[in-house]
This record gives C-alpha cells, structure tokens and sequence, in this order.
C-alpha cells in the first residue's frame, strides 16, 4: 500500500480506494467488455492506484503501462508494484507541470512512449482537468494513436458552455489558478465534442458527475463512419456542467435588433487534424531562452560543485 503522503498527493487517502479484494473489474458499473483490459495504459498512473485494483482483478491485464509526471509516484509503483508482476511498467512522463512536476524538464508535451494501435484500454482519470487547450488537444491525438481498433478510453473532464457567457465568444477553457495554469481547467462542451471528432475520435458514453460542476466521465473510441456520439448539448444535461444553477438564467428582455449585436460566437474551428507539441509560453518560454544562453551555462559550471557538496550534506 503506498504510504500515505503518497496517497495524499494523488486526492483519496483511503485504503479501500487502492484494493480490489473481489477481483471485480474496475469499470464494472459501466458495462464495457472485458477483452477491453487486456492491454491498459494508464495515464497520469499516479501512485499506482487503478494499477493495485487491476493486479487484483480478475483477469487482471496481460499488459499495463503507467505514466505520471512524478517521478517519486512513478519510482514507488516501480519498486513495489512490477515486483509483483513483471508486465506492469511504470514509466516517468518528464513534463513540466507548475504544481505536480515543478522540477521536470521545461516542455508542455512528450509523445506518449508506446507504439501504434497497442492498447484495448486508456485511462486518463483526473489527467484532462489540468491541461492546457493545446495540451488536451494533443493529448487527444494521442489516445487515437495508440487506441486498437476497437479499443476504447476512460476520460475524465470540466465542462461548461461558452453559449452561457456572451463575453466568452472565442474562449473554450477557463483556468482556475493564475498561478498554476493545470490546477483545474474547464473546457466549453462545444469546443470538446468538435475537436474529439477532428481527430478522430468519437464518444461512446458520457456519465454527468455524481455532483454539479465536478468530473464528467466520458468514454472514447475511435471514429467510424456510422458512430453517433453520446454527448449531450444544448440544454440536455445542461445542469450539470460548471456554473449550472438551480435557478433558470433570465430570460433575455433586449430588442431583437439590440440583442443581434450580443452572445453571437463565432463559427467554431478546430486545430489541424495532428497537433503539434504545444509550444512553452509567458515566463515558462522565457526560463527556457535563458537557460540556453552562455550565461545559464557558465553559471551552472561554475556553481556545480557547491551544488554536487548540498547533495552529499
């Protein structure tokens, strides 16, 4: 069982969260088949908690990779959890994240490290809600890459709809932290449903959370010609998305000439159909330039011993 500071960093800090002990598989409320764990990547792994639950399930995957930005979580989960079974892998994702990955390397994005259409399973519980735009999108494009024919994956997501904010036209997300651009962000349905279907995905489910305003689950697949996806807009469902009330939004009273003027968004556009890495940007792009100039590296050199004597103190 990871201890509990571990436990702490990844939200549930009960023991029960990380067992399994009727081997049920771990998706069982949602009905899907049980050929889909035969190969599972699990990102954003944490400290193993979905991988203990499914090397107790029956049957348990023949193949799991997990990855998290971590790499005390990720160390962890290689020392106590591949022991038990030599097919669970457990790799560190080196991406900068301001809270969970502060002394990672400086970039948004990495490829995920596995081949083409490899996994019947990816699970991205809790990861969405602390991307950037460009990094979901890219991400996104690369749970199509890996997804089997008919594989499918977990996803978790805010949602809110832009259509509720009139000064909102051309913005698709909202960040809860200036501090920490992945503390929660919140993506407009809209925009979600359209770039899910430009790059090739489609939705096979969606669940609204247990409570307004928390995480959607919504199920993904590869995009065939007949799939019709299962994700609500407009009004259906509209009571569960962030910043939903009890109480109607009142009824619009300005002339219809007036109101032409007002809350009238632009056609939506996607991204290109493969995105690139997201690009660093603000003060992130800025520690980036200046750690490739002459001046980072000299200093480095120069302070590196004073450095190697804090580590052997």
């Amino acid at each position: 069982m990871p201890p509990l500071d571990l436990r702490t960093s990844v939200g549930l800090t009960d023991t029960a969260d990380f067992d399994n002990p009727s081997g049920t598989p771990i998706y069982a409320e949602f009905g899907i088949p049980l050929r889909a764990y035969e190969t599972v990547f699990d990102f954003g792994c944490g400290c193993g908690r979905l991988a203990r639950r499914l090397l107790q399930q029956t049957p348990k995957p023949r193949r799991y990779v997990g990855t998290d930005v971590h790499r005390g979580l990720i160390e962890w989960c290689r020392d106590n959890l591949s022991p038990v079974d030599p097919n669970f892998q457990f790799l560190h994702h080196d991406v900068y994240s301001p809270y969970y990955a502060p002394g990672n390397s400086l970039r948004l994005a990495l490829p995920l490290p596995v081949d083409n259409a490899t996994f019947s399973l990816v699970i991205a519980n809790s990861v969405f809600t602390h991307l950037t735009k460009s990094q979901a999108e890219y991400y996104l494009s690369e749970t199509a890459r890996i997804l089997t024919r008919e594989g499918m994956a977990f996803t978790s997501w805010f949602f809110f709809d832009r259509a509720s904010f009139p000064f909102l036209s051309e913005v698709y997300c909202l960040y809860t932290s200036e501090a920490d651009f992945g503390r929660a962000v919140l993506f407009d349905r809209e925009w979600f449903i359209a770039t899910v279907r430009n790059l090739g995905l489609g939705v096979l489910m969606t669940r609204p959370p247990v409570i307004a305003g928390h995480q959607w689950t919504v199920f993904l697949a590869k995009r065939t010609p007949d799939m019709v996806d299962q994700f609500p807009l407009g009004q259906d469902e509209a009571q569960w998305v962030s910043g939903a009330s009890l109480k109607p939004i009142a009824e619009v009273t300005l002339p219809p000439e007036i109101l032409a003027k007002f809350g009238q968004a632009p056609v939506l556009r996607v991204g290109p159909q493969k995105p690139e890495v997201p690009p660093l940007f603000g003060a992130l792009g800025e520690l980036e330039r200046i750690k490739r100039s002459w001046t980072w590296t000299i200093g480095r050199t120069l302070t590196s011993p004073v450095r190697m004597l804090r580590r052997l103190l």
